[in-house]
Order: C-alpha cells, then sequence, then structure tokens
C-alpha cells in the first residue's frame, strides 16, 4: 500500500484527535481520620462539559456510611446539577436544577427532595453591572409554592467605598435552608 504524505499527515491529525477528544481528567483523594475514613473521584470532561463527582465516607466507630453522587453537565446556555446524597440510615435527598447564564450574570432553578420525601422548589439569580454593583437573590419554597426562606444580597461601589446589604427570611420553624454542593471542575 502507498502512504503518500498528505495520507501520513491526515492519519496522524486523526490519531492525536481522537484521544485527546474524550480524555477524561480523573483525581482521587482520600481521608484516614481517627473517626472516619473515605475516598473523592472527581473526573472532568473539559471536551464535553462533563463533571462529576463521588464520594464515601465511613465512621470507623459505626460502620455507617454516607455517599454522595454528583453530576454538572455544560449547556448551550449554561449547565445542569443533579446530586444524590445518602445517610448512613439509607435516607437520602436529591438536588436537581439547571444554570441559565444571562447577559449579566445567572439564574438558577430547580428542584430538591429531602430525607423525608418533601420537596422544595429553588430559585436563584445573580447579576453585576460594568461599575462593579452586583445583586444575588436565592429563595426555597414548598409544594405549595409558600417561601420558605429567602436571601438577597446587594453590593454596591461609589466614591472608593463597598456597600453590602444583605437581607434574609425564614419562616417560622425553619432553621435553615435545604443545601445540597454541586461539583466543581
Amino acid at each position: 500500500m502507498l502512504k503518500s504524505p498528505l495520507m501520513l499527515a491526515s492519519l496522524t491529525v486523526l490519531a492525536l484527535a481522537v484521544p485527546a477528544a474524550a480524555q477524561d481528567q480523573t483525581r482521587t483523594r482520600t481521608h484516614e481520620g481517627p473517626q472516619t475514613s473515605g475516598i473523592q473521584i472527581t473526573t472532568v470532561n473539559p471536551e464535553t462539559g462533563t463533571a462529576t463527582r463521588d464520594r464515601v465516607v465511613t465512621n470507623l466507630n459505626t460502620g455507617g456510611t454516607a455517599s454522595s453522587s454528583a453530576v454538572r453537565q455544560r449547556t448551550e446556555t449554561g449547565s445542569t446539577v443533579s446530586v444524590v446524597q445518602t445517610g448512613p440510615q439509607g435516607r437520602s435527598r436529591s438536588l436537581e436544577g439547571e444554570r441559565t447564564r444571562t447577559e449579566d450574570g445567572s439564574t438558577f432553578t430547580g428542584t430538591a427532595t429531602g430525607r423525608g420525601g418533601e420537596t422544595y422548589g429553588l430559585a436563584g439569580s445573580r447579576s453585576r453591572d460594568g461599575q462593579g454593583n452586583s445583586q444575588a437573590s436565592q429563595s426555597v419554597t414548598n409544594s405549595a409554592g409558600e417561601t420558605l426562606a429567602s436571601r438577597q444580597r446587594l453590593s454596591t461601589r461609589g466614591d472608593g467605598q463597598v456597600s453590602n446589604t444583605v437581607t434574609r427570611t425564614r419562616a417560622d420553624g425553619i432553621a435553615r435552608p435545604p443545601r445540597v454542593r454541586r461539583p466543581r471542575g
């Protein structure tokens, strides 16, 4: 078979491009402490825009295990996230949502399910103008649409000073809003 320089160049480009296109970057972290041991595996694929994080922690005294699994997927307009956490008693909670980029920031909408099966609506936004002023807001609602907790932050800059105003509201009986960490990468 004859191999022309053009054919060799084409084959070389294909050979180099295929592995790079689907290259996952994986980090493994372990922890061995006096009371717990754990492992966290984070995998990021810059080409597909996918990031996953799996974590397992074991209590060495009781043998109880807690785990979490999170996936973030880049989209054309932002990203989606899905997180499931399971405690030592086997009860799980989850979060799913979508972040959408806007002209001056982003918005987030999603749902969360608590360990008791209760569902929550999640919403948030953040923006920044060209002068360094910014705002952020988050809210958690129950299945009836009632606001359980909200937070508003406004930062303004002027005359060399930064002014931050934070307003929080919580419904009676709510200690803190449900929260789940998302994977980074």
